[in-house]
């Protein structure tokens, strides 16, 4: 197993369960303990996880939760509303793409048509110009601004005032969480960023896996009337709380 997939693989269980020993992890890669070491290392340095005896813990943290912690929670579903998102573009279409985990899968599924995509994301960036899926005809539009810790998301004034300059077919957003007060996310700068975007759009999905409906997080973003299509997983229990949103207007595609 080479080191990237060990580190998904750590990562992974991390997330499950907040600590992973040597031992374990080399039971969970084939790698040796050594390798495991270094790993951690990596890992730590990285800022998404700590060294503690004999193992690794998760990051306390009052800010944003590592990219890397995040894109492993709900990642088939994610990849899942991607797919349902990507095939709402045609050619032409210029769309916002935020920087969040969900809206990260989106990048491996866009369409081989001319499209432009305006991020404020580095990772997303790097992802859809990868050999594997470079499109010829699609045009990347990098915003600048500040480089937010350990998320590959540039944001603050910088990122305002360039996203200020473009409007676009659609937004494709993720979010904190949604409720019937509206979307919510966890950090201010990531809020005033995705505000300029619903702003500039003509349309505005958002992306959300199970784990984010009827989920409040710190900085509200808008009210539900600020997004005109949700999409996200089948699930029991987030029924009820979908039926409230149609209520209010929104569209919620199931996937």
């Amino acid at each position: 197993m080479n080191m990237f997939d060990r580190h998904d693989q750590i990562v992974r269980a991390l997330s499950e369960r907040a600590f992973v020993s040597v031992a374990h992890a080399v039971q969970l890669t084939g790698g040796s303990p050594a390798t495991i070491r270094r790993d951690f290392t990596k890992l730590t340095a990285d800022g998404i996880a700590r060294r503690v005896r004999s193992g690794i813990r998760t990051v306390e943290s009052v800010g944003m939760t590592p990219f890397a912690m995040r894109e492993v929670q709900y990642s088939k579903e994610k990849e899942a509303l991607a797919q349902k998102a990507a095939a709402l573009l045609k050619a032409g279409d210029t769309v916002f793409i935020d920087g969040g985990t969900t809206t990260f899968h989106l990048g491996a599924c866009l369409p081989k048509l001319p499209l432009r995509v305006i991020t404020n994301s580095l990772r997303l960036a790097v992802l859809i110009d990868s050999p594997p899926r470079r499109n010829p005809h699609l045009e990347i539009f990098l915003t600048g601004g500040c480089l937010y810790p350990n998320s590959g998301l540039l944001v603050g004034p910088g990122a305002h005032g360039s996203l200020a300059q473009y409007h676009a077919n659609w937004a494709f957003l993720s979010v904190g969480g949604i409720t019937a007060e509206g979307l919510f996310n966890t950090t201010e700068q990531v809020v005033e960023t995705e505000r300029r975007m619903i702003a500039n759009a003509d349309k505005v999905a958002l992306l959300a896996d199970p784990g984010k409906i009827g989920r409040h997080a710190m900085c509200h973003v808008c009210p539900l009337d600020g997004v005109d299509l949700l999409i996200t997983n089948h699930t029991p229990s987030t029924a009820a709380i979908l039926r409230q949103f149609e209520e209010a207007g929104m569209q919620v595609v199931i996937v």
